[in-house]
């Protein structure tokens, strides 16, 4: 009997250690292999192919600090939670930044809805909680050194260090807050681009540029350079010729009017644009911008060897006024131009144009100039980077829509944002009218008989 009952126990004890072991290893198999499925008609709750082989060949941690406004909160912590499932090495937290503005100004946060990421000294600040942003981040944290823009300097254009109205300071903390490395550069001194630039910025030179700097310019910009260039109304002849030649775009002159503008008193040369032609530049961009004292830019759109594509266009209602010296700023026919006029570009080269037999020039022609391998930005306008108007709107997210464009146009994926279908369901009056006799009247009565029934059984025992 003894026996018996110690072999019982033992079994007992056999069985509960294996049931423990059975539900420790499950519980491992779980939270080290755990597994989602998205049953949404549109994935909603998925991450793109393009994101999902980003986050698996990371090469190591990436730290994602989010500052989601009130109202965002779960659904900055569920896009987060996706991609963390996906690589454990990427890791994320929530901070609110009314409750803690400590974290916000160390990590220089402007406004709700940013994302900073981190991986070891490198940093970038994603503006939004879209996927297409977040993995935009992470493709420009993750490369290997840190781009350098350079602004150049000493022709009369706004100070890169410069805090005034009429500086460019808080343009340069909005690259330095997506984690480009900014200086100035004195081409009149050094004569040369620097090897490390990644983009050189023109903010619309006072004065002409000697020979020797649009030379320069030039030359990085055929082998393959990066340029964003701004002119305004006032900006010299020579700085708009060499505009024409090397990038096949006039500036012939005057100013845009904006009847309709509701900006800074209603100044109708505060052109608001809303307006944005299909380009790399403006690609899902739906903020207004604004243009103070803007300068219309005429692309040469069948340029061979280089796509010229307009990105900004002022509003329908809006004019060239001409004579930029007058103070009457109504249309004037015949002398005036009608909008919507351009006011900014994206140059891009097009290898494919004239490489064909068909374009080779004829035995004996001077064989044509190659074509130049280098992108460029082009705005009429420099005010809209100003410290004074750069926080208007979407003046900020277009400036640095433009130099990331340019920086790293190779590396950057377009996702496009999953919308829930609206998928109604519809009824026939007679469906209509079954639904009201099904519910409302035969399911109650039949509980009521059903109830009475039980009631008067129980009653008769």
């Amino acid at each position: 009997m003894k026996r018996r009952n110690a072999l019982l126990t033992t079994n007992a004890l056999v069985s509960a250690a294996l049931v423990a072991a059975l539900l420790v290893g499950l519980n491992y198999l779980v939270t080290e292999h755990h597994v989602r499925w998205d049953l949404t008609a549109t994935r909603e709750h998925s991450l793109s192919p393009q994101t999902i082989k980003v986050l698996r060949t990371l090469p190591g941690p990436i730290q994602a600090v989010a500052f989601p406004g009130s109202d965002s909160v779960q659904t900055y912590r569920q896009l987060l939670a996706t991609y963390q499932y996906y690589n454990k090495d990427f890791q994320y937290r929530i901070v609110d930044p009314d409750r803690d503005p400590a974290q916000a100004q160390k990590y220089k946060v402007t406004s709700y809805g940013q994302i900073v990421l981190q991986r070891g000294a490198a940093s970038y600040t994603v503006d939004d909680g879209s996927e297409e942003a977040l993995t935009n981040g992470i493709l420009h944290v993750l490369a290997t050194s840190k781009k350098t823009v350079y602004v150049l300097q000493g022709e009369g254009e706004p100070g890169v260090d410069d805090f005034t109205r009429n500086g460019m300071g808080s343009a340069k903390q909005a690259l330095t807050s997506k984690g480009f490395d900014v200086k100035a550069l004195a081409l009149i001194q050094t004569g040369q681009i620097p090897a490390d630039a990644a983009a050189v910025i023109v903010p619309a030179p006072t004065t002409d540029l000697l020979p020797q700097e649009t030379a320069a310019l030039t030359r990085y910009y055929e082998g393959g350079g990066k340029l964003l260039v701004m002119v305004d109304p006032q900006t010299p002849a020579g700085v708009r010729a060499w505009l024409a030649t090397a990038f096949h775009v006039g500036a012939p002159g005057g100013v845009v009017i904006d009847p309709v503008s509701r900006l800074l008193g209603g100044d109708v040369r505060v052109p608001i644009a809303t307006q944005y032609p299909p380009s790399d530049v403006t690609q899902n961009f739906s903020l207004a911008t604004a243009f103070p004292l803007a300068t219309p830019l005429v692309p040469n759109v069948k340029t061979p060897g280089v796509t010229v594509t307009p990105m900004v266009k002022s509003s329908d209602a809006s004019y060239v006024k001409v004579n930029t010296a007058t103070e009457d700023l109504r249309f004037q026919q015949g002398t005036d131009v009608k909008g919507p006029a351009v006011l900014a570009v994206e140059v891009s080269p097009n290898p494919s144009s004239g490489s064909s037999p068909a374009s080779a020039p004829a035995k004996g022609a001077p064989a044509a100039p190659p074509a130049p391998k280098g992108s460029a930005a082009i705005f009429g306008n420099s005010a809209f980077i100003r410290n004074t108007y750069i926080g208007l709107v979407g003046n900020r997210d277009l400036f640095t829509s433009a130099v990331a464009w340019l920086t790293q146009s190779g590396n950057l994926v377009s996702i496009a944002p999953r919308a829930t279908p609206f998928d109604p369901f519809l009824i026939t009056g007679a469906e209509g009218r079954y639904l009201f006799v099904g519910s409302v009247i035969a399911l109650p009565l039949l509980l009521l008989v059903a109830g009475g029934s039980i009631y008067l059984q129980r009653r008769a025992l």
